[in-house]
């Protein structure tokens, strides 16, 4: 790996990363459950075309889980993430209050489900900020995730040639850090049940070494397959 980059927590397998993530979002649910605690957001960081967004989608399949999609890269303003103002009728002299109509993708049933904010530092560093209440307390002021509801967010490294938002430590600190790297023994076993062509898997096993994360990467050698 590139020793450039700047990346955060262990680094872990796509097969250990689902394992750890099981074991975090079982956690996080005895304590919500237990103690009414809001769960831990997790971070999967890790090179382009590894198969982070891929992997989450396949835990919460395997899971049956809910899942919401969010990419913070594609949003302009803060209206985005809170919702857009409508004015709701009262009875006080001033004819009414603004409140907020939340964005499509709020989930609005309970769980268990994940919201996956992809690509999270991608985004403009005011969405990022304003993510930050999110992350730590599974709200907006205008929403709030339902119980049972856990956050991934996934993230391509500092450094290199990636075009990234950086996080300060005040936002890097409400989540918990996995980096998630290439293992072709992982893909290989992941690519058998998902159909890739045998010859392709064979291929990659023997030639490992032309997996290089840059222009080849398990995405794209998985397209071509």
């Amino acid at each position: 790996m590139n020793t450039d980059l700047q990346l955060y927590g262990s680094q872990l397998s796509s097969l250990q990363t689902a394992r750890l993530l099981e074991h975090i979002f079982e956690m996080n649910l005895s304590n919500e459950e237990r103690d009414g605690e809001r769960p831990t957001p997790v971070c999967i960081w890790g090179t382009h075309g590894i198969g982070k967004t891929r992997m989450v989608e396949d835990f919460r399949q395997s899971k049956g889980w809910q899942v919401a999609y969010c990419a913070p890269a594609q949003f302009e303003e803060m209206g985005d993430l809170h919702g857009l103002p409508i004015q709701r009728d009262t009875a006080e002299a001033d004819g009414g209050a603004t409140t907020y109509l939340p964005p499509d993708w709020v989930p609005t049933e309970e769980g268990p489900g994940i919201l996956l904010l992809d690509d999270l530092n991608r985004a403009d560093d005011r969405i990022l900020r304003g993510t930050m209440q999110l992350l730590q307390n599974f709200e907006m002021f205008s929403w709030r995730l339902p119980p049972k509801w856990q956050i991934v967010a996934t993230a391509n490294p500092e450094g290199g040639d990636y075009s990234v938002t950086p996080m300060d430590d005040s936002m890097l600190t409400r989540m918990l850090h996995i980096t998630m790297v290439f293992d072709v023994k992982a893909w290989a076993q992941w690519a058998v049940n998902a159909g890739v062509d045998p010859r392709g898997i064979a291929f990659a096993l023997t030639y490992p070494e032309t997996i290089t994360g840059q222009r080849t990467t398990a995405r794209s050698l998985t397209q071509f397959f």
